[in-house]
């Protein structure tokens, strides 16, 4: 099915509907000529913990094809085509959509061209969203109806479809414009910097034994060593779970029972139904294995439990913090570029708890991610005497 979009921007876009293997070969063969490729994803994510892919939606900049999954079987060509490095893939906000695309296919697009951070880079707006880009390039709204409705329902609505559609007409020419405004800056080795650190991010998450997702948990910082090991094993545990039965993470138990479970270190089924928000469903399948973990916390001498977390900062420290802000402030005004891409307020703490360990340690501090590359020769060195203890 082809179907007309609205007039964008002086030009007229096709969309086409396309849900079967051979359709989807001959559009992998036209795109595998192509330098560029502009995605996006519809996909539902309401009770289960890994997205449902339910719409692709790709742009070559002459056209837009959306592409039905549910009954296509063969995805090599595609698959090949999201990991081709002669091709860009165009995204905007793509962190979402990656996760879409590695759960559904098992690969991490590459490289990856994000048109939020190339807006932010050109000091054009933080975490902007793909309507305000448009309406920002083309003084055109785009509808936001159909953001939450059943992209798993068939047949799709014309009103979805044309939505959907929409999300990726523009990106192309965004894509052009942001390129040339980047290379006139002399800011594109940044953006390629930036995207690809966010596809590392992901491999590294996907490689992830998950046994540092307790340090989510901010209140860490008051528990003694074995009730630290604990919530470390529970919070590894949950992920896993979490991940198998394909159920959110407090599907299977809330942060705060959790945090209850390592501060507390029950040792039976009735300590553990005496957590709140707790259910009894929750202490007959999973209690024994959950017990079984706390126990072995237990047992664990100091040594091989966890580095404990950083407390809160005294007022020092968030004295120095702020002036580190301030500086951050100052050097992105030079730059023009927000302060937020040049030192979001996390992560200037991440060099100040780390800078803090490495005096108390007497070992060598390490350097956040993001305060390596190109944003290093601006900030590291004026940031480090700043936070410095």
């Amino acid at each position: 099915m082809a179907v007309d979009t609205p007039r964008a921007a002086g030009i007229a876009l096709a969309w086409t509907l396309i849900d079967t293997d051979a359709a989807l070969a001959a559009c992998c063969q036209r795109w595998s000529a192509c330098t560029a490729l502009a995605l996006d994803t519809e996909f539902m994510r309401v009770s289960t913990f890994f997205p449902k892919l339910a719409l692709i939606q790709v742009a070559d900049g002459t056209s837009i094809t959306l592409i039905d999954p549910l009954r296509i079987q063969d995805w090599s060509a595609f698959a090949a085509l999201l990991t081709n490095p002669a091709i860009t893939k165009i995204m905007h906000s793509c962190s979402e959509d990656m996760l879409v695309f590695h759960t559904f296919l098992n690969v991490l697009p590459t490289p990856v061209f994000d048109t939020q951070i190339a807006t932010a880079l050109l000091n054009e707006g933080v975490g902007i969203s793909y309507q305000n880009l448009v309406k920002l390039r083309f003084g055109i709204d785009l509808p936001k109806g159909e953001t939450r409705s059943d992209w798993l329902q068939r047949p799709l609505t014309s009103e979805q479809l044309e939505y959907a559609a929409l999300d990726v007409a523009y990106l192309p020419q965004c894509w052009q414009a942001q390129c040339n405004a980047l290379q006139a800056q002399g800011r594109e080795d940044w953006l390629r910097e930036d995207c690809a650190r966010l596809v590392q991010q992901y491999v590294a998450d996907l490689a992830s034994d998950f046994s540092e997702h307790y340090l989510n948990f901010k209140a860490a910082w008051q528990l003694r060593p074995q009730q630290l090991a604990a919530l470390q094993k529970l919070a590894a545990w949950r992920e896993q779970r979490a991940r198998k039965r394909d159920k959110p993470r407090s599907w299977i138990v809330k942060d705060n029972a959790l945090f209850a479970f390592a501060q507390n270190l029950p040792t039976t089924r009735a300590q553990l139904a005496a957590v709140e928000e707790v259910s009894d469903n929750f202490v007959r399948f999973e209690g024994d294995e959950v017990l079984a973990l706390i126990r072995e916390a237990r047992e664990l001498p100091d040594e091989q439990c966890p580095q404990p977390m950083a407390k809160p900062l005294t007022q020092g420290q968030k004295g120095r913090l702020r002036k580190a802000q301030d500086f951050i402030e100052l050097r992105s005004a030079e730059l023009r570029v927000p302060p937020e891409v040049l030192g979001r307020k996390r992560t200037l703490q991440a060099l100040l708890e780390n800078l803090i360990d490495a005096d108390r340690n007497g070992t060598e501090s390490v350097v956040p991610d993001e305060l390596r590359g190109w944003r290093a020769p601006f900030v590291l060195q004026e940031l480090t005497d700043i936070l410095q203890p």
